[in-house]
């Protein structure tokens, strides 16, 4: 037997181009206003990793001072936005490391001396055998925000050569 349809029942069958028009016009308006809350979110993830990055190198840098009984430096460049080791405790080349695009160094602060270096040159810490540091005060933030809603500041304690992370809003 064949099953015959009332024209009623086909026409409640799918959807009209307009119903799936409007849906695909609310999901790119939900899209296109979600995007720059997420892009922000992941801007601010990787400061917090980049600060973590360059807090743990410091603290491999007074770990190898300590280990080795010689003084190790760690490296800064503003204007490059690069930090690494002076490996010359070794007797090897410098690696720096280059943090992604939208974070940047912004400043160094030396504790002892209380020179501020502004927004170009080079900074080092260095870190002695007994485990203190020259100390210092590292900042770091999202390039391109006008209002500083993220701010990283690194501090390295000159007499003990402990290195803390500080989230500044």
């Amino acid at each position: 037997m064949r099953q015959t349809y009332s024209f009623k029942y086909i026409s409640t069958l799918g959807f009209t181009l307009i119903e799936l028009t409007l849906v695909i016009f609310f999901m790119a308006l939900i899209a296109g206003l979600s995007t720059p809350f997420i892009m922000s979110t992941l801007d601010r993830m990787e400061l917090q990793t980049s600060a973590r990055k360059v807090a743990s190198t410091l603290r491999y840098a007074r770990s190898e001072a300590i280990a080795s009984k010689k003084p190790v430096v760690f490296l800064g460049n503003l204007t490059q936005n690069q930090y690494g080791i002076d490996q010359k405790y070794r007797n090897k080349t410098s690696k720096m490391r280059t943090l992604t695009d939208p974070v940047r160094l912004t400043h160094f602060r030396n504790k002892e001396e209380n020179n501020t270096y502004g927004d170009d040159g080079e900074f080092t810490v260095t870190f002695f055998p007994q485990g203190n540091s020259s100390g210092g005060l590292i900042g770091m933030d999202i390039k391109g925000q006008k209002k500083t809603k993220s701010y990283y500041a690194i501090t390295i304690d000159p007499i003990t050569g402990s290195t803390k992370i500080k989230k500044a809003e």
